[in-house]
């Protein structure tokens, strides 16, 4: 199953096209998110010079045709989420380059990249607007991301995996749908949208902005600036969303001279819900101004209060009983994980297996007319590969003992071990949260007792009033 989501990428404010084009395909094809690169294929391109050429087909188009356009949209990015513990990296980097190829019918140039950073595996898409011949675009009409969104589903389909059933939305991202009990508002959504495209370090107001519309949101100018998020059915004014997200409170943080805090509904935290303590005199001896001292200290009374209430509802009475709660549920994830590992190994096997009967099937006449032939260098090289194939199937019938289950039994092994390890991956995904928050009260408790103790500059003052 996978959730799938088409987005516009123009030139940004203050920079040129090829520097746009660049940081988002150099974010995408990321070493750390792709298995240093090995999850990246592309089509009428290469990963090292893709910018380049993206950029060469632009301008080979503008002037063979003699256009250009206000708010160019240069490329297209589509993202692809897979269901977790639904299909490996590889398979969604292959799903990603069908759709990709189906979408653009393989008359643009586009770069896919498979991220694995996250819980879910998902694909970053990049489309060069410009077709290959230089004398056309490619349009995101206004039912494209449906398109999207069936070639995506029949995709799935193809290779075996689930689909969505009747959605409500096929664009939204995989979390998104997976659905939290408590549904956002357009508002929580527009906040959000503000909080991550800041943590992108924008150059400036305008930056902040074009991230949004690359985001999906529409921009009303006025005397207040209004947004419209994607599917939203009206436009909210920045005034309305509170105090950090007004326009000059924006304008201040993105030049460094306010702190902003985000207003993430209290229901919503993704994570955690305990917030880690802030050392706030080591902040400030490293340079931290007033406005991270005052964001510091809010923070931590939250995460007093979060701490309070946390131990309270779990009935944690004790700095053991905490520590001990951590040591079983790491106990917990470790087993968790080791059988999830093992599982897994255990179903790649069994890919090997099922595969090597159905070679050794087609193989086998082939290779016997081989035997026959007297082991012909001739007839070796009219049929290497079902040769070759035949000799692998033969090596893993070896070390079966030349005995494999049937093909019948082997796919229902894999389907048990399926459900079993999407199990296990479910209550880890449970697990997960509660044990980061238990690990940062720990934490917590530590610089409360380092703040509550003594120092001795104070112990050697109390001694000499003493006296």
């Amino acid at each position: 199953m996978a959730t799938t989501r088409i987005m516009s990428i123009h030139v940004s404010k203050d920079k040129i096209a090829a520097q746009c084009i660049r940081e988002r395909l150099d974010y995408i094809m990321n070493p750390e998110k792709t298995n240093s690169g090995m999850l990246v294929s592309t089509h009428a391109c290469s990963p090292e010079t893709a910018a380049d050429e993206f950029m060469l087909y632009r301008q080979q188009y503008q002037t063979s045709t003699g256009r250009t356009q206000h708010n160019e949209v240069i490329a297209y990015h589509v993202r692809q989420a897979f269901r977790p513990g639904e299909i490996t990296p590889e398979l969604a980097n292959e799903i990603g380059r069908e759709l990709a190829s189906q979408l653009t019918g393989d008359q643009n140039a586009f770069v896919v990249a498979t991220h694995i950073d996250k819980h879910h595996i998902h694909n970053h898409i990049i489309v060069c607007s410009t077709a290959l011949d230089c004398r056309r675009k490619y349009r995101d009409a206004k039912f494209s991301r449906k398109d999207v969104a069936h070639l995506s589903d029949e995709l799935c389909q193809k290779h075996g995996l689930s689909v969505v059933s009747n959605p409500q939305d096929r664009t939204v991202s995989y979390d998104k749908w997976q659905g939290d009990q408590k549904r956002f508002t357009s508002r929580d959504q527009l906040r959000m949208m503000i909080d991550a495209a800041l943590r992108l370090r924008p150059d400036g107001f305008d930056a902040l902005m074009q991230l949004l519309e690359d985001a999906g949101c529409l921009i009303k100018r006025g005397a207040q600036i209004s947004v419209k998020p994607p599917d939203g059915k009206r436009y909210i004014r920045l005034d309305t969303l509170g105090p950090e997200y007004v326009e000059a409170s924006l304008r201040q943080s993105l030049a460094g001279k306010h702190v902003h805090i985000p207003r993430i509904p209290r229901g919503d935290y993704t994570e955690s819900q305990i917030r880690r303590l802030v050392d706030i005199e080591a902040k400030l001896r490293a340079g931290k101004g007033k406005g991270y001292e005052v964001w510091a200290q809010r923070n931590n009374i939250e995460a007093v209060s979060q701490m309070v209430i946390f131990l309270k509802e779990h009935r944690i009475g004790s700095l053991e009983e905490l520590n001990e709660q951590i040591q079983k549920l790491t106990k917990q994830r470790n087993s968790l994980k080791a059988s999830i590992r093992e599982k897994q190994t255990r179903m790649k096997e069994i890919n090997r297996q099922r595969q090597a009967i159905r070679d050794y099937r087609r193989t086998k006449d082939v290779y016997t007319q081989y035997r026959e032939s007297g082991w012909s260098s001739r007839f070796y090289q009219e049929h290497r590969q079902e040769i070759e194939d035949h000799k692998m199937a033969q090596a893993v019938y070896a070390a079966s003992d030349g005995k494999l289950p049937t093909l019948k039994e082997l796919s229902a092994e894999y389907d048990r071990l399926k459900e079993e390890k999407a199990g296990d991956q479910a209550a880890l995904d449970e697990l997960k949260p509660r044990l980061t928050d238990l690990k940062r009260i720990r934490y917590n408790y530590g610089i409360l007792e380092r703040d509550a103790a003594p120092n001795d500059h104070h112990s050697h003052r109390h001694r000499d009033e003493t006296r």
